[in-house]
């Protein structure tokens, strides 16, 4: 079996921690075959007391983005696979060696699922998982994969130079594409999936979480463009923009054609996104719900695009 080396990055994470090393340590896997990475944001928390109790390698870098966390880890790291985590997500225990089996297959280059909700959730999550449970269920080649459940190859890895360090966020998109234009696919199984314990559990948190995404998602489109593939989120974004103009526009020349037009606009792809995520996970129960938070999402993009920071080359 092949070396694995788990990378954490963490930042006030004493809600957590715990949970994801105790799953982390109690893996199917060689315990010689393994390490486990944890590199601290400067946690002001108990994070780095309850770190300390376990058998891990622990670093701390403050004040630096998230990718910086993820390859400062990779220099550390022994391993000759990468596997990131977040402290936010409690791994199953067939976790690496699924992961591994699956890397033997030399087209791929990295594996990993969407997560998994836990046992106890919020109406918010169970709404949202109507969405997400789709990506997750899916086997095969996939666009990307988040960064919390991303294993890869070290030679893949160093062959695309690791995270950009320059994105605050949205970093799992961007590692993902430059995996697939190096020649290697990403690959996606169920049984990979692990649970996230840090999703949004009320409307607040799920706005400034998807604003805060968004500013990723836009950061990264603008300083590769134009070799950047295009963004279905940034298609989604900018629909709805034109739409909101429309609006406005429509209240000031009193043209009620517009308006309306704009309206349908606004509402069609939330109603299409929730039609289609309803079919799949079959619960449609939560499409009234859902179709809200699809239409708060459009609206917590736009609102990443007035950040002065993602301008920023």
């Amino acid at each position: 079996m092949k070396m694995v080396s788990i990378i954490i990055p963490v930042f006030n994470a004493e809600r957590y921690i715990d949970q994801c090393l105790s799953a982390l340590l109690n893996l199917d896997y060689p315990k010689d075959k393994y390490e486990i990475i944890i590199v601290d944001n400067g946690s002001t928390d108990k994070t780095v007391e309850i770190v300390a109790r376990y058998p891990v390698k622990s670093f701390v870098l403050p004040k630096v983005t998230i990718s910086q966390l993820r390859n400062f880890g990779g220099v550390q790291a022994k391993g000759d696979i990468f596997a990131f985590i977040d402290a936010d997500c409690v791994a199953p225990s067939l976790w690496l060696k699924k992961s591994t089996e699956f890397l033997e297959n030399e087209k791929i280059g990295a594996v990993g699922s969407w997560y998994q909700l836990p046992s106890k959730t919020s109406f918010l999550e169970r709404v949202w998982n109507a969405h997400m449970s789709s990506r997750r269920l899916k086997m095969g080649d996939i666009d990307w994969v988040p960064s919390g459940n991303l294993i890869v190859t070290k030679s893949v890895y160093h062959k695309i130079g690791g995270f950009n360090e320059t994105l605050t966020t949205s970093e799992d998109i961007d590692i993902c594409q430059r995996i697939h234009l190096s020649g290697a696919c990403v690959f996606t199984h169920p049984e990979l999936a692990v649970i996230h314990l840090g999703e949004s559990k009320n409307l607040k948190q799920f706005l400034l979480k998807e604003k805060w995404r968004g500013e990723g998602v836009l950061q990264n489109v603008i300083r590769e463009f134009p070799h950047i593939k295009f963004n279905k989120a940034i298609g989604f974004t900018g629909m709805t923009f034109l739409a909101l103009i429309g609006i406005f526009v429509s209240w000031g020349v009193h043209d009620y054609v517009l308006l309306n037009s704009s309206l349908l606009f606004l509402f069609l792809i939330p109603l299409y996104l929730t039609i289609k995520a309803c079919n799949v996970s079959h619960q449609w129960r939560y499409g009234m719900p859902l179709m809200f938070l699809f239409v708060l999402y459009s609206f917590a993009r736009i609102l990443s695009v007035f950040n002065p920071r993602v301008w920023k080359k």
